[in-house]
């Protein structure tokens, strides 16, 4: 009998703390995905492997506590054309992050140039030194950067509700940069500069085309010409300068000896607020995509402002109690059994 009067405390009191447990309040965080099929998901290291319109492994990639798994928004392409991503939910706790499209850039971009400008500042002055179209021009390239579909490699609510995102990306996106302004110059050439330069087998050199100018300039100054022709030679001053800029533009970053770091950009909505994630503070990730060996070279943080990160979260008092409840039980039955003997 006095056996079990013993079991019954035991089992009560086991009951008392797994009851309290259970009861404990949750953190976790739900994800939920407004075009699945835009969704890919990297499992993470240099030998992950990728799984496409995958929910499951997209929720666990974005809160596994491991940056290299990540999820890309928007995979198709790499300039999106509508706003995909996930909704994240924690109690009373709502963020929404999406790739951004050229709208997007519209709100964008002055912000994002003026902080690239400011973080590569050898740059500065060679923007300073564009005509208003060209600058004009340049800022409608943004969005076929190719930094709208980013990588989230995890998420996670602060303490207040803010919202801390790990971007993964490339360690130098200096390659990148040149290759799309290579793009332009080509397109310019092909599209109306090279008849300018009828003799000429290859693009115009940047001293070619001042050259070019000072002489169009000239004759746009003689009194004898024509209003029509002193129009058409008003547009081409024009193109051939931000012809030239860009040559300029092209010849500061190939003489640029560091690394450019800059992320992919998400948006963020949360608190009926709207923000871009983006940085250019790169941090080494130690590894590569498997597919590649190139991606995932680097880690970006980025968080809202005012962000605090979660306390790590210890059992409640009741909790412990409960636990110690049980221990002493235990405790007080070997000292039964040592009496009894």
């Amino acid at each position: 009998m006095k056996m079990t009067f013993q079991k019954l405390v035991i089992g009560a009191s086991m009951a008392i703390g797994i009851s309290t447990l259970a009861t404990a309040p949750a953190h976790a965080t739900s994800f939920s995905f407004n075009n699945p099929n835009e969704i890919k998901t990297y499992t993470g290291g240099s030998n992950g492997i990728f799984k496409a319109n995958d929910t499951v492994a997209a929720s666990k990639a974005l809160s596994d506590s491991n940056p290299s798994s990540n999820v890309e928004l928007w995979y198709s392409t790499e300039n999106p054309t509508s706003n995909v991503g996930f909704t994240a939910t924690q109690g009373n706790y709502s963020a929404t992050v999406t790739s951004v499209t050229v709208s997007d850039w519209n709100s964008l971009g002055s912000q994002w140039l003026n902080d690239l400008l400011n973080t590569y500042t050898p740059f500065k002055s060679v923007w300073n030194g564009f005509s208003a179209t060209t600058q004009s021009l340049v800022a409608s390239y943004f969005p076929s950067l190719g930094m709208g579909d980013p990588n989230v490699g995890s998420f996670q609510f602060g303490e207040n509700g803010g919202v801390d995102l790990t971007l993964v990306g490339h360690l130098d996106v200096k390659t990148k940069l040149s290759d799309t302004l290579s793009t332009k110059l080509n397109e310019a050439w092909n599209g109306g500069v090279k008849l300018l330069f009828p003799t000429n087998t290859s693009i115009a050199t940047a001293s070619q085309v001042q050259t070019k100018i000072s002489a169009l300039q000239l004759t746009l100054s003689l009194p004898q010409t024509p209003a029509a022709t002193k129009s058409t030679l008003t547009t081409q001053i024009a193109q051939l300068t931000s012809f030239k800029d860009l040559l300029n533009f092209q010849a500061a970053l190939k003489t640029y000896q560091g690394e450019i770091g800059a992320s992919e950009i998400a948006k963020v909505v949360t608190g009926n607020k709207t923000y871009y994630a983006y940085s250019f503070s790169p941090t080494a990730s130690g590894i590569t995509a498997s597919d590649d060996g190139v991606s995932y070279s680097a880690y970006y943080n980025w968080h809202t402002p005012g962000y605090t990160p979660p306390q790590k979260q210890v059992p409640e008092s009741s909790v412990i109690l409960g636990l110690l409840s049980v221990a002493g039980v235990f405790t007080t039955r070997r000292k039964l059994k040592k009496v009894s003997i």
